[in-house]
């Protein structure tokens, strides 16, 4: 068995973790750039195939020394960069923030950061996935806990089956496990994408490289196969973005090009000028350090605010590299000498030790509650109110089981508890967010409200709405649901007021497809069904309101927290979002509501952002009281909707009086 140095594997080592870097960096070519990872695990189980098949051949395989030599591979750098990432949470981290950071170190430390990833983060791909210092471990993870089966399994069958036959086994595991992450794809794919069992494969695809005979083909059509491994890398590298279902099946195509590429290296590893050059092969030997620093610095930026512009893109990438090789240089170089210690000392002092130490203070982190002395309360009262969510406050209200039915009236009661109910508040999640700022509007007035309102579903009767789904549209059922039951009630109730409010911008974009059997584009069948709901609104009721939305921070780049972010690291990020972006988003909206007022002239349309907005520029804090919910970019919080409603009713009085 070969183990002379091959330098196209480190060639491949740098294309992956370029690939994950470019795309965390929010290049959006390498949309798909997240495909390194698999292109690393299936290096991973090439190399750690070929060397335990070799130790147990020649009878020298241990448990203990193969462990070792992971604890000499993994751990110095490893827990480097833990320590470096926890110092810096400490300095800039609120309590709640905190411990949920050391939770996440106390997974990593035992390596199942995958698991707590998979538990509390959910999607990868998701707004909140970006703010976890830690979240990239998660691949280390599944490799470590896939090293815990495959050496013993490896022993078992060595003994048994022939070397010639055992590619047959593996392939027999490869195809196995894949139709079980296939399975596990379409029944959770957030949870599938960090689980080991569904990453297996990826690993085996590796491992059937070293049981396969070699190939005696032509130099040239070697050269040729490999670039076109390279070209497929590339392609999925760009074609795949997040809504690509993956992994799973998709995750085939690079893992078969990478194995494809390191298969017929063998006969010729160093004949590719892409993969063999000093560049290619130095970053290759920094890619394990450069992989574990990455993500915590680009972590960092956006805790600073900083815009992954490509001023800062082109830092964060040299800001790595800078790291990883100091790591390389002063931490992993020198630590390869302990791979001559005694097995247990390596992995006592190497390992156990450290770990142990960091469930440690992550245990004290958690016991004091984060160590809120380290801020003054003012951060504490901004925090507070982010996480005020009206929806929890009043769940029995806010989706409840069925959407086919209406929540209990007396359970879901704005302003004053009387008898007679004065209007209906009809939308979704953003409707629900101004519950408080209505109620004190209500309260004020000596009127009573009933909140009907459903996440995900604005008032359009007759209309079904879709959502993608790993690039198919998947029908929300409940939209449709609730929307028939509002219809329904409304045809044998009457109010004095109906109140329609939510979020606008979806329904004219590409997140949400809409139907109704008659038009094409969402643009027509919402002014279609939004004509439908005034005409029901208003046999329905006496007057109809509309409110407006609040504007989106995304397209702004502002984070929800940003004046809590000035105020823990004395900074002094702008902390508005621009208005004419707002009415750009709201632009198609806005044309229809023209219309609708044409042939509606008494439809009343209130406006909250008057308090908020100038001509240029809209506060997301009104008060000192945050307007959004914490990690959010459009919700607004409870204690931020009351507030408006008691800034609206100083400067511009009650508008349900009127």
């Amino acid at each position: 068995m070969n183990f002379s140095y091959r330098a196209d594997i480190d060639g491949l080592r740098a294309i992956a973790v370029l690939l994950v870097i470019f795309n965390h960096v929010g290049l959006s070519f390498f949309s798909g750039g997240y495909i390194g990872v698999d292109v690393f695990f299936v290096i991973s189980g090439y190399l750690i195939t070929i060397i335990l098949t070799h130790d147990i051949q020649s009878k020298r395989f241990s448990i203990a020394r193969f462990y070792k030599k992971r604890v000499v591979r993994l751990a110095p750098a490893y827990f480097t960069v833990l320590s470096v990432v926890s110092i810096i949470a400490w300095q800039v981290m609120l309590p709640g923030e905190l411990t949920e950071y050391f939770d996440s170190v106390m997974y990593a430390t035992l390596l199942m950061a995958n698991i707590y990833m998979r538990n509390e983060v959910g999607d990868y791909f998701s707004q909140d996935a970006e703010g976890i210092p830690l979240l990239h471990l998660w691949s280390l993870g599944v490799e470590e806990q896939f090293y815990i089966f495959w050496p013993l399994l490896l022993l078992l069958f060595a003994g048994k089956v022939s070397r010639k036959y055992m590619w047959a086994v593996v392939t027999a595991f490869i195809v196995a496990l894949l139709l079980y992450a296939q399975h596990k794809l379409t029944q959770n794919a957030a949870k599938a994408y960090y689980s080991m069992p569904v990453r297996a494969f990826e690993l085996l695809i590796g491992a059937l490289i070293g049981f396969l005979p070699q190939l005696k083909l032509p130099k040239k059509l070697l050269q040729s196969l490999i670039w076109g491994g390279l070209v497929v890398l590339f392609a999925t590298a760009v074609y795949f973005d997040k809504q690509t279902p993956f992994p799973g099946a998709m995750a085939l195509i690079p893992c078969l090009a990478t194995a494809l590429i390191i298969y017929l290296g063998q006969s010729s590893p160093s004949s590719n000028i892409l993969l063999s050059n000093r560049f290619s092969t130095w970053v290759g030997r920094i890619s394990y350090p450069l992989y574990l620093w990455h993500w915590p610095i680009i972590v960092l930026f956006g805790i600073y605010m900083r815009p992954l512009n490509v001023e800062n893109q082109v830092v964060i990438v040299l800001l790595s590299i800078l790291l990883a090789f100091l790591t390389y240089q002063l931490i992993e170089k020198p630590s390869k000498r302990f791979v001559m210690a005694a097995n247990y000392k390596v992995i006592v002092i190497g390992f156990l030790m450290p770990a142990l130490s960091f469930i440690a203070i992550a245990k004290t982190v958690n016991l004091n509650e984060g160590f809120p002395d380290r801020f003054p309360q003012s951060v504490y009262s901004k925090q507070e109110a982010m996480l005020s969510y009206a929806h929890v406050i009043r769940n029995k209200c806010m989706d409840i089981e069925d959407p086919k039915a209406l929540p209990d009236q007396e359970d879901c009661v704005l302003g004053k508890p009387k008898a007679d109910i004065d209007f209906l508040l009809i939308g979704d999640s953003h409707a629900n967010g101004y519950s408080a700022m209505l109620d004190v509007w209500a309260k004020d007035a000596n009127l009573r409200g009933y909140d009907i309102t459903q996440s995900s579903t604005f008032y359009l009767p007759g209309v079904q709405r879709s959502e993608a789904n790993f690039n198919r549209w998947t029908k929300l059922d409940k939209f449709a649901f609730r929307n028939e039951a509002i219809t329904a009630h409304l045809a044998k109730t009457h109010y004095p007021t109906i109140i329609l409010a939510g979020s606008y911008v979806p329904y004219f974009g590409d997140e949400v497809k809409l139907e109704d059997g008659k038009h094409h584009s969402n643009a027509e069948i919402f002014k279609t069904g939004f004509m439908k709901a005034l005409e029901i609104a208003y046999q329905s009721s006496d007057q109809v309101i509309l409110l407006n939305d609040v504007p989106r921070l995304d397209r702004d780049g502002v984070p929800a927290d940003c004046n809590l972010r000035n105020e823990i690291l004395n900074t002094q990020a702008p902390c508005t979002v621009s208005r004419k972006n707002y009415e750009a988003q709201l632009l198609q909206f806005n044309r229809i509501v023209a219309e609708a007022k044409q042939k509606y002239p008494d439809l009343k349309i209130i406006d909250p952002t008057r308090v908020i907005c100038n001509q240029q520029t809209c506060k997301i804090m009104i008060n000192d009281v945050p307007l959004y919910r914490n990690k959010d970019s459009n919700h607004i919080n409870d204690q931020g909707s009351r507030q408006l409603g008691i800034e609206y009713l100083k400067r511009f009085g009650n508008p349900l009086k009127d």
